[in-house]
């Protein structure tokens, strides 16, 4: 008997929040036989095929896990979807914890054709039970298609063309393909019934660099789906406007967020427990660091 649901996680070097968003899948109130786990490691360098392993003895349903060389999420996700066996996919992120009717609210949520469903997602600093608290409405991504927790019958992921594995680098690749889906006639639903906490580890100083990293690779891909879709609302949604830029370069004189001072500056903050000043810099940076990635994908 093929399972209903399979629920697909890409993982790269996820050791640490990997146990806590399997275990949470484990004790779920459907039938194990129902859904099934599929773990697509993209080339991790950590201790993540020797964590799924051992998770492997404890899980009720079952749990699969494959292997690929460094490609990006996009390649996991198709591998994945390739790989499953359930009608209904569901894509979860490896550092999310979710709630025990998380695979049923999925399924129930499908008990009509052509949707995409979105559960919630709340930050949190540190591993927490999710099911002690409810969802809120405003907890949901605003995108038709936000792969940190979204389901959606597999054969329309293939009648869409599966994940573009052109997007290597982070970001955007969800937004694309939910384009596709959009054109294919699916319609957006909401469960709140399907949530999960999102550990996010408070921002610190020394975790800015790699923070600014993803967002220069950001705006690569920024550029990729542009030119992909060269439509005035890609364009907007990925703020490549002359107008943006100009901001940014207003809030950035004299290219302050690459001076070596500017990493000693958010030391000095954090310890004095300037958080605001601390926040605003970063978001700042942030936005720097994004438009440095798109004027470079540009240039290309």
């Amino acid at each position: 008997m093929e399972p209903k649901a399979s629920v697909v996680i890409p993982a790269y070097n996820a050791q640490r929040s990997l146990p806590y968003c399997l275990r949470s899948l484990f004790n779920q109130t459907v039938a194990p036989d129902s859904y099934e786990i599929v773990v697509v490691d993209d080339g991790s360098t950590d201790q993540t095929p020797e964590v799924v392993n051992a998770l492997t003895k404890e899980a009720p349903c079952t749990l699969r896990y494959i292997r690929l060389p460094r490609s990006g999420r996009s390649r996991a996700r198709n591998t994945g979807v390739k790989e499953a066996k359930g009608q209904i996919i569901i894509f979860l992120d490896s550092d999310m914890i979710v709630r025990r009717e998380f695979v049923a609210a999925h399924l129930a949520a499908h008990s009509r054709p052509g949707l995409v469903v979105n559960g919630s997602v709340i930050n949190t600093p540190v591993p927490a039970d999710p099911n002690r608290q409810p969802a809120r409405v405003n907890d949901f991504s605003r995108a038709f298609f936000a792969t940190g927790n979204v389901s959606v019958a597999r054969d329309k992921l293939f009648e869409a063309g599966l994940f573009d594995e052109d997007f290597i680098e982070y970001g955007w690749e969800d937004l694309e393909i939910g384009k596709r889906l959009r054109q294919l006639g699916l319609k957006r639903s909401k469960s709140l019934e399907a949530w999960s906490y999102h550990i996010t580890p408070p921002l610190t100083s020394e975790s800015i660099p790699a923070l600014l990293r993803k967002e220069r690779e950001r705006g690569h891909t920024a550029v990729l789906f542009y030119r992909k879709n060269p439509t005035t609302s890609v364009k907007y949604t990925t703020l490549i406007t002359p107008l943006f830029f100009a901001w940014v370069k207003l809030l950035t004189p004299f290219r302050w967020p690459d001076r070596p001072g500017t990493q000693k500056l958010l030391a000095t903050l954090e310890k004095k427990g300037y958080k605001f000043v601390f926040n605003l810099l970063v978001m700042i940076m942030r936005s720097y660091a994004y438009v440095q990635g798109i004027k470079e994908a540009l240039d290309r």
